[in-house]
């Protein structure tokens, strides 16, 4: 059972390797206009964290396990919860 168990992690860091190879190759493949707008957008992301983490909006998985409080109708409604679907 160990070995059986010890396979399935190597089989799991082989694909995560694997996709991060696939993803640096599709990097590399775009032009640099492309590039440029990947990285925008990456510091967009980047940003709102920052935002959402000043505002205490933010939390990681590992920390208070209370649900977060429900938005005031001040504040404008969440979003639609994501749909891999659509």
């Amino acid at each position: 059972m160990g070995t059986e168990r010890s396979s399935n992690r190597d089989s799991e860091r082989n694909a995560w390797e694997e996709h991060a190879l696939s993803q640096l190759r599709y990097f590399r493949s775009l032009s640099l206009r492309e590039k440029m707008e990947a990285v925008e957008g990456m510091a967009d992301v980047l940003r709102r964290f920052e935002e959402m983490r000043a505002k205490g909006e933010f939390r990681s998985a590992s920390a208070d396990p209370t649900p977060p409080r429900a938005a005031s109708s001040a504040h404008e409604p969440s979003p639609p919860p994501y749909d891999a679907n659509k």
